[in-house]
């Protein structure tokens, strides 16, 4: 086999695999590389001597010519080059001169000559006289099977049969089986074929050859089944061979991470991607709900249903198969019938992915409530006592000559309102003129509300009575003196 034909050989089987393929993007450039091969092959046929292989490039001119035609409407001329003279005539050995014959040599030669001339015409004439025999046929060279068709697709059909119900390139988590269904064009019935399915380097189920035994062109095959979890994730290959000869593949993925939508945002206007999430309540007026999230692992087919409810009652519903990117994010939206705006209510939406609840988002439509006026924080007025009730009465309160020498707790009561989270507030105790204990803290309305009554206490740390003296108490918010009240403990005096 010569090193052409073995180059052309290569590049006719590339342009194969390409045209099996299917590259729609790299279609022109296709076409041109097989305008060039068909050149090539046609200039080659003048080196090639071998009838078997000026057969063989016959053959494949032919089927590429087919294609372009099929694509182009044009059949470029598929002549091949005859042979180059040098291929065919060989030179005649040179011979030494010899010296003329002698003449009655020459008459001898003369008449053999004659001799000769006559027969041959004589052989001629014979010759000429027979019927014309048929030209030598030259045999029909076997036909190059293509795979016109591949598809790969997920379940079966719903009879159960082996049919493909879903095709795709890309495949969702669990996928159970891939399905694939073949087209075969001059295929003959006792091809040798085979096919196989890698992923990456590897091959990880395969059908021996076999022959292709029907006359029919298509077929539909399980090329791959999962276990427990579905079909291994990752990038497969599905290659079809035909006298071990790669006649087509098809490309396709199963995702490794399972379909899910999260982040699920309601707005009454279109947000982009990123944006902070919508409110939980709408004024009335609004025609159009956005529902925006983030989702992975889809894949197309994929039964996406989006539900509006009101009051707990469905009122729209939109269910989409999914055919976007595997990732990313969504938004959909409902729009109010007959261009009227939502009415009043609570809402709620549910996304549910092939039927199971995937995330929900509660929200409301009603009119605003009337503003409340606001109350300025603010402590009232001041009751000092030896004790107080749960609910803030006082007992045992300041006498007008003050607490007696043997005091030991005192409890300022006092009226709040306004009071807000967070806000600083502090009851500071003076003895003398000299601060002698402090409270401060941060106000918390789940704990104390915004109104109310309240109280401090002043003890020694020990128990004992408090020492005798001029004393006050000042309530603080944000470090702003709001009451101050003086009172006294009298100093003891014994008995005499």
């Amino acid at each position: 086999m010569s090193d052409l034909f073995d180059i052309l050989q290569e590049r006719y089987q590339a342009l194969v695999a390409r045209r099996a393929a299917g590259d729609e993007a790299g279609q022109e450039e296709f076409l041109e590389d097989v305008r060039t091969f068909i050149a090539d092959a046609c200039q080659a046929g003048a080196g090639i001597a071998d009838l078997d292989q000026r057969s063989q490039l016959r053959t494949w001119m032919r089927f590429l010519a087919d294609t372009l035609y099929d694509a182009t409407g044009a059949y470029p001329d598929v002549t091949l080059q005859p042979l180059a003279r040098g291929h065919l005539v060989r030179p005649e050995p040179r011979r030494e001169p010899q010296a003329p014959p002698s003449l009655p040599l020459a008459w001898m030669l003369l008449g053999g000559a004659t001799t000769v001339v006559i027969a041959v015409g004589l052989f001629l004439i014979g010759w000429l006289s027979r019927p014309p025999q048929a030209p030598e046929q030259t045999p029909t060279p076997a036909p190059v099977p293509f795979v016109s068709h591949a598809a790969v697709g997920a379940g079966l059909a719903p009879d159960g049969t082996l049919q493909i119900e879903t095709m795709a390139d890309i495949f969702c988590a669990g996928t159970p089986e891939i399905v694939a269904q073949l087209e075969l064009q001059r295929i003959e019935p006792d091809t040798q074929w085979r096919w196989e399915v890698q992923r990456g380097d590897d091959v990880v189920v395969a059908q021996p050859a076999t022959q292709w035994g029907s006359e029919a062109s298509t077929l539909t095959i399980r090329s791959l089944t999962g276990g427990p979890d579905g079909v291994e994730p990752g990038q497969y290959e599905l290659r079809i061979y035909a006298h071990d000869q790669l006649v087509g593949s098809r490309s396709f993925r199963i995702l490794d991470a399972p379909a899910r939508a999260f982040k699920l945002q309601v707005t009454d206007v279109p947000r982009p991607a990123g944006d902070a999430p919508g409110g939980r309540r709408f004024d009335p007026g609004v025609r159009v709900i956005y529902l925006t999230y983030d989702f992975e692992g889809f894949c197309p087919a994929l039964e996406i249903a989006h539900t509006l409810y009101r009051d707990g009652e469905p009122v729209l519903e939109r269910v989409t198969p999914w055919s976007g990117e595997t990732q990313g994010q969504a938004q959909v939206d409902f729009q109010a019938s007959g261009d009227q705006p939502f009415p009043s209510g609570d809402y709620e939406v549910r996304l549910n992915i092939s039927g199971q609840e995937q995330t929900r988002a509660a929200f409301a439509i009603r009119e605003q409530p009337a503003p409340v006026e606001t109350v300025p924080p603010a402590f009232g007025d001041v009751t000092l006592a030896l004790g107080v009730q749960p609910d803030g009465t006082p007992t045992l309160t300041l006498p007008d000559a003050g607490f007696d020498w043997n005091t030991k707790v005192i409890h300022a009561i006092f009226d709040y309102v306004g009071m807000t989270d967070g806000l600083s507030w502090a009851a500071v105790w003076t003895r003398g003129g000299q601060e002698a204990a402090r409270d401060e803290d941060f106000w918390d309305v789940d704990a104390d509300g915004t109104e109310g009554t309240r109280w401090v206490t002043y003890q020694n740390e020990r128990g004992q009575v408090l020492p005798g003296g001029n004393y006050s108490v000042t309530l603080y918010i944000q470090n702003v003196a709001q009451r101050t009240v003086d009172f006294n403990i009298r100093y003891y005096v014994p008995s005499e």
